[in-house]
C-alpha cells in the first residue's frame, strides 16, 4: 500500500516509516501541505495520515478539504496531538476518515494499516471483478447493463465494502456487479 504522510516531525515520520516497513508498505512524506498537495497525484496514495498542526502556509485540516474538493476519495487519518472535546468532530467535518491522536501507539498503527490494506485489496479485486465483466460483456457485443440476467437467484447489498462480492465469487457465484452497488449472482 503506497501511503502519504504528511508531517513535520521527523521522530514521528521515523517512527511511521518502520511500522509500514514491516507492513510491506511503501511511505511518502511531506512537510507542508502546499508540497503534499503539488506532488498527491505523483504520489497517488492508497491511504494519507495528516498532521493536522503542520508549519508553514496551509494547515492539515484546510489540506484535507482541497483535496475533497478535489474530488479525491482516498482515505485520510487525522492524526494530531489535539485532544479537546470536539477536535476529532473537526477533523472528519474536514474530511478526514478517521483520528489518532499523538503520540502514535504502534498496536493502532499496525491494526489501522492491516484494515486499510484489507479495504484496499478488497476494493481492487472488486475493480478486477468489474473490468473483467465489462470485458466480457464487450466480447459478446453487450453493454455491461445488457449483460445482466433478469432472474438473479440472489442480490447481495454492498455497503461500504465489496467484501460480500468478493466472497460470493470465491463461492463460486456468477457475480454481475450493478451500478446502484447492488450484485447479482
Amino acid at each position: 500500500m503506497r501511503i502519504m504522510y504528511v508531517e513535520d516531525n521527523p521522530a514521528n515520520v521515523f517512527l511511521i516509516r518502520r511500522v509500514a516497513k514491516e507492513g510491506n508498505h511503501e511511505v511518502f512524506s511531506f512537510i507542508d501541505g502546499v508540497e503534499a498537495l503539488e506532488k498527491f497525484e505523483e504520489v497517488n496514495p492508497d491511504l494519507v495520515l495528516m498532521d493536522i498542526q503542520l508549519s508553514g502556509e496551509l494547515n492539515g485540516l484546510e489540506v484535507v478539504r482541497r483535496l475533497r474538493a478535489a474530488g479525491h476519495e482516498v482515505p485520510i487519518i487525522a492524526v494530531t496531538a489535539y485532544a479537546m472535546v470536539g477536535d476529532k468532530e473537526r477533523c472528519l467535518e474536514a474530511g478526514c476518515t478517521d483520528y489518532v491522536a499523538k503520540p502514535l501507539p504502534v498496536a493502532q498503527l499496525v491494526e489501522m494499516f492491516r484494515q486499510y490494506t484489507r479495504k484496499h485489496l478488497e476494493t481492487q479485486e472488486l475493480l478486477r471483478l468489474q473490468a473483467e465483466q465489462a470485458a466480457a460483456a464487450q466480447s459478446q457485443g453487450r453493454t455491461p447493463a445488457a449483460s445482466q440476467d433478469d432472474t438473479p437467484k440472489a442480490i447481495v447489498e454492498v455497503e461500504d465494502t465489496p467484501k460480500a462480492i468478493v466472497e460470493a465469487k470465491e463461492k463460486g457465484a456468477d457475480v454481475t456487479v450493478h451500478e446502484n452497488g447492488t450484485s447479482s449472482s
